[in-house]
């Protein structure tokens, strides 16, 4: 059967499952759901999303299906060794709670509903000076972070989930104005975020993101 994911080309979790099927080169579905709607609800109670349906299983919660598609389909995007695999599981928390929290809805959000109530770029700016200055701090810390687990993707030099949760999330706030604030003061996540662009598992996943919204 083929996999069916349920949920919407603009959220950020959305695009990390669909990422990894990309580049696990499994055939899949969309079934458009926005969050809290009829159809999100339909599979998840809560009405979140992503949720993956496959073999009559629902599999709802994104670190729940990265799971079902390590052990039904292929783990090649978690490390074996156990230290990798403390540093994998560590980076999707963070960007599960830190980087979700902070940077998408701290920050891009508040931006998103300033500019449809139309305040111009000064006001903008004005209004979301705490959330920028929280952001500073919070993108220096995972500077320093990913120095210390970094060979060139998040965890060590091959591609892992860590990155599949991560990426989505700049790419939304690379996307704003606030691009700068990542530049100067993440230097090394932003260079493994213009690597992570490139990929082919990114370029086919933009279509109906914030960032090609915002072209």
């Amino acid at each position: 059967m083929t996999v069916q994911l349920v949920g919407a080309e603009i959220s950020t979790f959305t695009r990390t499952i669909r990422m990894a099927l990309e580049y696990l080169q499994i055939a899949y579905s969309i079934q458009h759901a926005m969050p809290h709607t009829r159809l999100a609800a339909e599979y998840n109670p809560f009405g979140k999303i992503p949720t993956l349906i496959h073999d009559n299983q629902v599999i709802n919660e994104t670190s729940a299906i990265r799971l079902y598609i390590d052990h039904t389909f292929d783990s090649k995007l978690t490390p074996s060794d156990f230290q990798s695999l403390m540093s994998v599981t560590m980076w999707i928390s963070i960007a599960s709670d830190y980087v979700f929290q902070d940077l998408n809805l701290g920050l891009c959000k508040k931006r998103y509903a300033l500019e449809a109530k139309g305040n111009n770029e000064e006001e903008i700016q004005l209004a979301l000076q705490p959330s920028i200055d929280h952001a500073r701090k919070v993108l220096r810390n995972l500077d320093a972070v990913f120095e210390k687990t970094s060979k060139g993707f998040v965890v060590g030099g091959s591609l892992t989930w860590a990155d599949l949760f991560l990426f989505p999330i700049f790419a939304d706030l690379c996307a704003l104005p606030e691009r700068r604030l990542v530049q100067f003061e993440a230097p090394k996540l932003f260079a493994w975020f213009e690597k992570m662009e490139k990929l082919g598992i990114a370029q086919n996943t933009f279509a109906g993101t914030v960032a090609a919204a915002r072209l």
